[in-house]
């Protein structure tokens, strides 16, 4: 099982879609808490901050991100010693997020129980049930066959250097620049996949990533859009995405679910279509879809958190009011392209 495993990080590793994820042990805690940072850690969402000393006691967060993002294959590696019930919220999510989930389990081995209220052969037992009644299940030999001939979504996109992901990025040192694949997308976008195989090849830890993203925002040949590009693709949801809907009209702020479409691209304010900027519309997509898993209705306000109420449609919770839209400038429609 360690060389199958150490070969398949090595495969996967070519593949900027996949995300490896080790679960954390939880013990006598929650464990879709834990199992949240783990998956955003996975995924590349590693922030510009260290995390929350607690996660989110559900997978909103990182299915926001699965959605909106390049990764479509989830491998958790030891699967076995998540109960069956995370396992169950991971098939979950995988499906909402149209993902591939892969799980590794040994069935030689006896995991331990801790939090699940089983012993350890019944622990066993459950996962092997649960996995024969709901997973596909593969040989390790094809699953390995499977990976090595599987073509790289950007074969031109070069790893870097296990040592440049703990090397600081000093202020005279310039930037990476894009990939051919990644011309178009950005830096980031190729600094981002790049990041998710170091992740998946283990050259790369959460903490020694966020201080390369970090490194990113604070050189001063980071452009404003690297820097939105930065902020987007971190776990905070909702400031980027109310910095996207205020630099796209003032009175932004008052739309509600119903006036943005699932990939931001515009805002319908009174009537009119405003276009949002390119740079702004990965946040506003994220935000939307934020709110809308929360259970928010179409006519209720897209500005909130997971953990708000859902939203209001009739009163206000305490506080100031929204203020009224003032006139809307006089808009031009786009030019037809």
């Amino acid at each position: 099982m360690r060389t199958l495993v150490r070969t398949l990080r090595t495969t996967i590793g070519r593949h900027d879609d996949a995300a490896w994820v080790h679960p954390a042990p939880f013990g006598e805690r929650e464990p879709i808490p834990t199992l949240s940072n783990d998956l955003l850690d996975a995924t590349g969402v590693v922030g510009l901050r260290p995390p929350r000393t607690t996660g989110d006691s559900h997978l909103l967060r990182p299915l926001t991100h699965l959605i909106h993002g390049p990764v479509r294959h989830i491998v958790i590696d030891d699967a076995s010693t998540l109960p069956t019930t995370a396992l169950t919220e991971l098939h979950e999510l995988a499906v909402l997020a149209a993902a591939q989930l892969w799980l590794l389990i040994d069935v030689a081995d006896r995991p331990s129980s801790r939090g699940t209220g089983l012993t350890r052969d019944a622990h066993a037992a459950d996962v092997l049930d649960w996995a024969t009644s709901t997973a596909h299940l593969t040989h390790p030999d094809d699953l390995a066959r499977w990976w090595a001939t599987r073509t790289p979504a950007n074969p031109t996109c070069p790893p870097s250097p296990p040592r440049w992901w703990h090397t600081p990025l000093t202020e005279a040192a310039p930037l990476p620049t894009a990939c051919d694949d990644h011309t178009e997308a950005g830096r980031v976008a190729c600094l981002l996949a790049k990041l998710r195989r170091a992740l998946t090849t283990g050259d790369a830890t959460p903490t020694a990533a966020r201080a390369r993203l970090t490194d990113y925002t604070n050189h001063p040949d980071t452009t404003v859009t690297d820097r939105w590009h930065l902020t987007a693709a971190g776990r905070d949801l909702y400031t980027p995405g109310l910095d996207a809907l205020r630099r796209t009209h003032p009175d932004a702020e008052d739309t509600t679910l119903a006036d943005i479409p699932h990939d931001g691209s515009h805002i319908t304010l009174r009537g009119h279509d405003i276009p949002v900027h390119q740079d702004h519309q990965p946040a506003l997509a994220r935000l939307r879809t934020s709110r809308h898993l929360a259970g928010c209705l179409p006519h209720e306000p897209v500005a909130g958190l997971f953990d708000e109420l859902p939203g209001y449609p009739d009163t206000h919770p305490p506080g100031p009011r929204p203020r009224p839209l003032g006139p809307l400038p006089q808009l031009h429609p786009p030019a037809p392209s």
